[in-house]
């Protein structure tokens, strides 16, 4: 079967907004009113997921991570662009269990699919979407916005995406390794919070470590992260397993500063911005040597 009739067969069924005029044209109207954003994320096999991850997962995967990109903006996703270099050794079984996959998480998320590109190669399995979103406030929160006093915000647990990669590696708790292979990202509710409260805001996606300080240097401060705060997914006391969970990655959860004495529902404090430039560690307010690794480089 040809990409055409993949196409008709697979796509066009999941491309429901009138912008897109059925698949039967080269480009589609935009249906946004009001402050609009776009992000894009490529998933390549190999390097963002496993070989032995399940097809579908990864479908899930892609639209959650740019879902979570959205989301840490103070927006809502509302329509894609989906490009798959799909490679030719993989069967019609699996591109139908990847679509479905996709579509589980598009109706997930409201999501609208309105065109992409498909084509085959001698390559890894290559997936890339652009998604636009919609500004709840007047304009998207930056990672710039921030000050120094400000307070650093946390929803949700860090590390699942490392245990579960080490699960998915390893084939011995499925259970685990599938909060690596769909990762649970922040909510619309939180959406709404970043966009009536934070003064900077970003997702957690490479490790928190690297993510606290490149929210602090665009917005021109440093960061005193307090170690023994952070929600963990595994709870240790051990220096060295805390910053394992913190600097793994693939967690997906929304980082905020706000000003200092605010209590976030959903949100725990666990830092602040300051003055003077870099990443201060700290557990129970003793240093804390700063690792080498902060999380992971593209």
């Amino acid at each position: 079967m040809d990409e055409a009739a993949w196409i008709t067969r697979y796509i066009a069924p999941l491309v429901t907004s009138a912008g897109a005029d059925g698949l039967r044209d080269d480009v589609a109207l935009l249906t946004a009113i009001g402050p609009t954003i776009a992000t894009m994320d490529t998933l390549v096999e190999g390097v963002h997921f496993l070989s032995s991850d399940p097809v579908a997962t990864v479908g899930q995967k892609l639209i959650r991570v740019n879902v979570s990109d959205i989301h840490a903006k103070g927006a809502e996703p509302l329509e894609a662009l989906l490009s798959i270099a799909w490679p030719h050794d993989r069967s019609e079984h699996d591109f139908a269990a990847l679509m479905s996959g996709i579509e589980r998480d598009l109706q997930g998320f409201t999501v609208s699919l309105i065109g992409g590109d498909l084509v085959r190669h001698d390559g890894p399995l290559t997936l890339t979407l652009t998604l636009t979103g919609r500004c709840i406030g007047k304009r998207p929160v930056r990672r710039s916005g921030g000050g120094a006093g400000d307070a650093l915000f946390l929803d949700g647990e860090i590390g699942w995406g490392g245990a579960g990669l080490s699960a998915a590696q390893s084939g011995n708790n499925p259970q685990l390794a599938a909060r690596y292979q769909v990762p649970q990202i922040s909510d619309r509710a939180s959406a709404q919070i970043v966009a009536e409260q934070a003064s900077a805001s970003m997702d957690v996606s490479d490790g928190l470590l690297l993510d606290v300080s490149r929210l602090a240097e665009a917005s021109g401060c440093g960061a005193q992260l307090d170690l023994e705060r952070v929600p963990l997914a595994v709870e240790t006391a051990e220096i060295a397993q805390i910053l394992d969970q913190c600097t793994a990655g693939d967690d997906y959860r929304i980082l905020l500063s706000a000003p200092s004495g605010l209590k976030i529902p959903g949100f725990t404090e666990i830092g602040k911005l300051t003055e003077s430039p870099g990443l201060q560690l700290r557990f129970r307010a003793q240093p804390v040597n700063t690792p080498s690794t902060l999380g992971f480089e593209h």
